[in-house]
């Protein structure tokens, strides 16, 4: 009698791809920022909440810049004349002509639309340097509008400009935690709405722009009016960006919309990464800390920073969070 020898084969199970974990941790991630966004006021000092609130809306006019910087690979120095713009229109609206905050910020927002679309028209017909010069101009110009116009109350700025009344839901948006539950609100709303224009068709003919306008020309598209549809966009959310920062400070003057402002919505997006929606928001995470704390521990503060941003740039090329995602897939 033979003995009977039976062989049970085993499979290993399949092993999850990098993209796969990648996909989880960022949804890990996010929910954990999430909760941690939302638990924040009750779990930290009010300094602590005063510095997410300058992040999100740092964020928010990062995320703007990356709509032209990486998803059409067009630099700017000219969206804190946007910025500037968006404080500046509901200043106008609400303090000097009497209008209520609920029709000052639409009507700021199609205005400052209109005026981007003009510009846009002349700054799309170049590339590169020339792109950048011509928004740096036309940056400058505002900013002398807004110091020379006694319209604008000059270099002093403007006062007085109104949070929202959210007495309806029984809020007071003085209160600082009111008021940064409205700034993480207006934040997921701009952010989620680039990410939606990225992701969309429209989005897709950008990042075609970018790789190659020859080859999105030869594909039958109209590049000149994706171009400027994309600079649109990015001035309306680099608007949001500077109404919730008057919002936060109750004032607007032009420093507001200086080409400096815009250097360094470029610097945060470099820092985060233009690669992914997430990178300039962690991008002006790191550019405020990095500023709030080296500023506390030196009055030459910007020449440390300076330094501080020349490491990231040498050792995180392509960004903070493309480094970390790397970092992620190559786990054994």
């Amino acid at each position: 009698m033979s003995d009977e020898v039976t062989i049970v084969q085993t499979t290993a199970p399949d092993r999850i791809s990098p993209a796969a974990q990648v996909r989880r941790a960022t949804l890990v991630l996010a929910a954990s920022a999430v909760l941690g966004a939302l638990a924040l006021p009750w779990l930290s000092t009010s300094y602590a909440t005063t510095l997410a609130i300058e992040i999100m809306v740092a964020g928010v006019f990062a995320s703007g810049i990356n709509l032209l910087v990486g998803t059409t690979g067009l630099v700017s120095l000219g969206q804190g004349m946007f910025l500037g713009l968006g404080g500046y229109g509901i200043g106008l609206g609400t303090t000097v002509l009497g209008l209520p905050l609920w029709l000052s910020v639409p009507a700021t927002l199609v205005l400052v639309a209109l005026l981007a679309a003009g510009i846009g028209a002349v700054c799309t017909r170049t590339r590169g340097v020339e792109f950048l010069l011509i928004t740096l101009a036309f940056s400058q110009m505002i900013y002398g509008a807004a110091i020379k116009l006694r319209l604008t109350n000059g270099s002093d700025g403007m006062s007085g400009i109104p949070r929202p009344d959210l007495g309806f839901l029984g809020l007071n948006a003085d209160s600082p935690v009111v008021f940064y539950y409205y700034i993480l609100v207006v934040t997921v709303l701009a952010v989620a709405a680039v990410w939606r224009v990225v992701e969309s068709p429209f989005g897709s003919v950008l990042a075609a722009i970018r790789e190659s306008e020859r080859r999105a020309v030869a594909m039958g598209y109209t590049v000149s009016s994706y171009k400027i549809g994309a600079f649109v966009v990015a001035a309306v959310t680099c608007a949001v960006a500077g109404i919730l920062q008057s919002q936060y400070t109750y004032f607007i003057n032009p420093d507001s919309m200086s080409w400096q402002l815009s250097g360094e919505g470029v610097l945060m997006v470099i820092i985060g990464s233009t690669t992914t929606v997430a990178g300039p928001l962690v991008g002006a995470a790191v550019f405020v800390l990095a500023k709030q704390g080296l500023s506390v521990l030196t009055t030459e503060y910007m020449l440390f920073f300076g330094i501080f941003f020349m490491l990231v740039v040498a050792f995180f090329r392509n960004g903070v969070v493309e480094a970390l995602k790397s970092a992620f897939r190559s786990r054994p």
